[in-house]
Protein backbone atom coordinates (compact mmCIF):
# COMPACT_ATOMS: atom_id res chain seq x y z
CA UNK A 1 0.00 0.00 0.00
CA UNK A 2 1.40 3.37 -1.02
CA UNK A 3 1.60 6.03 1.69
CA UNK A 4 0.46 9.61 1.17
CA UNK A 5 3.21 12.12 0.53
CA UNK A 6 1.02 15.13 1.26
CA UNK A 7 1.05 16.93 4.58
CA UNK A 8 -1.59 15.64 6.98
CA UNK A 9 -3.63 17.78 9.34
CA UNK A 10 -4.60 16.38 12.72
CA UNK A 11 -8.11 17.80 12.75
CA UNK A 12 -11.46 16.09 13.37
CA UNK A 13 -14.62 16.81 11.45
CA UNK A 14 -17.96 15.03 11.51
CA UNK A 15 -19.23 13.68 8.20
CA UNK A 16 -21.56 11.24 6.54
CA UNK A 17 -20.28 8.58 4.14
CA UNK A 18 -21.97 6.01 1.96
CA UNK A 19 -23.58 5.33 -1.39
CA UNK A 20 -26.95 4.71 -2.98
CA UNK A 21 -28.75 7.01 -0.51
CA UNK A 22 -27.51 4.95 2.47
CA UNK A 23 -25.23 7.05 4.64
CA UNK A 24 -23.53 6.44 7.98
CA UNK A 25 -22.03 8.93 10.44
CA UNK A 26 -18.31 9.09 10.98
CA UNK A 27 -15.44 11.33 11.98
CA UNK A 28 -12.75 12.35 9.50
CA UNK A 29 -9.24 12.41 10.96
CA UNK A 30 -5.72 12.77 9.63
CA UNK A 31 -6.79 14.96 6.70
CA UNK A 32 -4.80 15.70 3.56
CA UNK A 33 -5.84 17.10 0.15
CA UNK A 34 -6.21 13.62 -1.33
CA UNK A 35 -7.05 11.47 1.66
CA UNK A 36 -8.39 11.00 5.15
CA UNK A 37 -8.95 8.37 7.78
CA UNK A 38 -12.56 7.92 8.82
CA UNK A 39 -13.52 6.58 12.22
CA UNK A 40 -16.71 4.79 11.24
CA UNK A 41 -19.49 4.65 13.81
CA UNK A 42 -21.27 1.72 12.26
CA UNK A 43 -20.29 0.42 8.83
CA UNK A 44 -17.04 -0.81 7.31
CA UNK A 45 -16.87 -0.36 3.53
CA UNK A 46 -14.97 -2.86 1.37
CA UNK A 47 -11.63 -1.90 -0.17
CA UNK A 48 -11.78 -0.29 -3.65
CA UNK A 49 -15.42 0.72 -3.15
CA UNK A 50 -16.34 4.26 -4.22
CA UNK A 51 -18.19 6.27 -1.59
CA UNK A 52 -19.69 9.73 -1.30
CA UNK A 53 -18.52 11.99 1.54
CA UNK A 54 -20.74 14.76 2.92
CA UNK A 55 -19.04 17.36 5.14
CA UNK A 56 -20.16 20.73 6.46
CA UNK A 57 -17.33 23.23 5.96
CA UNK A 58 -17.83 26.85 6.91
CA UNK A 59 -21.58 26.35 7.17
CA UNK A 60 -21.82 24.90 3.65
CA UNK A 61 -22.48 21.27 2.73
CA UNK A 62 -19.62 19.90 0.62
CA UNK A 63 -19.95 16.64 -1.28
CA UNK A 64 -16.98 14.74 -2.65
CA UNK A 65 -16.11 11.34 -4.02
CA UNK A 66 -13.72 8.99 -2.25
CA UNK A 67 -12.37 5.49 -2.77
CA UNK A 68 -11.73 3.17 0.17
CA UNK A 69 -8.06 2.10 0.07
CA UNK A 70 -7.95 0.22 3.38
CA UNK A 71 -10.22 -0.64 6.26
CA UNK A 72 -9.70 -1.86 9.81
CA UNK A 73 -10.51 -5.44 8.80
CA UNK A 74 -7.20 -5.52 6.88
CA UNK A 75 -5.34 -4.85 10.12
CA UNK A 76 -7.40 -7.36 12.16
CA UNK A 77 -8.57 -4.67 14.56
CA UNK A 78 -11.45 -5.33 16.93
CA UNK A 79 -14.52 -4.83 14.70
CA UNK A 80 -16.66 -3.72 17.66
CA UNK A 81 -14.46 -0.77 18.69
CA UNK A 82 -12.01 0.01 15.88
CA UNK A 83 -13.89 0.67 12.64
CA UNK A 84 -11.68 2.77 10.38
CA UNK A 85 -11.49 3.51 6.66
CA UNK A 86 -8.58 4.95 4.71
CA UNK A 87 -10.10 7.01 1.91
CA UNK A 88 -8.42 8.40 -1.22
CA UNK A 89 -9.99 11.58 -2.62
CA UNK A 90 -9.14 11.64 -6.34
CA UNK A 91 -10.64 15.05 -7.16
CA UNK A 92 -10.93 17.19 -4.01
CA UNK A 93 -13.29 20.15 -4.34
CA UNK A 94 -11.91 23.68 -3.96
CA UNK A 95 -13.92 24.23 -0.74
CA UNK A 96 -12.17 21.26 0.89
CA UNK A 97 -8.71 22.47 -0.21
CA UNK A 98 -9.45 25.97 1.15
CA UNK A 99 -10.61 24.43 4.43
CA UNK A 100 -7.32 22.50 4.78
CA UNK A 101 -5.29 25.59 3.88
CA UNK A 102 -7.09 27.52 6.59
CA UNK A 103 -6.23 24.83 9.18
CA UNK A 104 -2.53 24.95 8.33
Amino acid sequence: MEKRLERRTQHCIELMYGSNDTFCPGTALNLSPHGMRIHAESQIVPIDREIKLLLTLGGELVSMRGVVRWNSEVYDLDPETDKHLGVFIPDPPADYIRFLDHLN
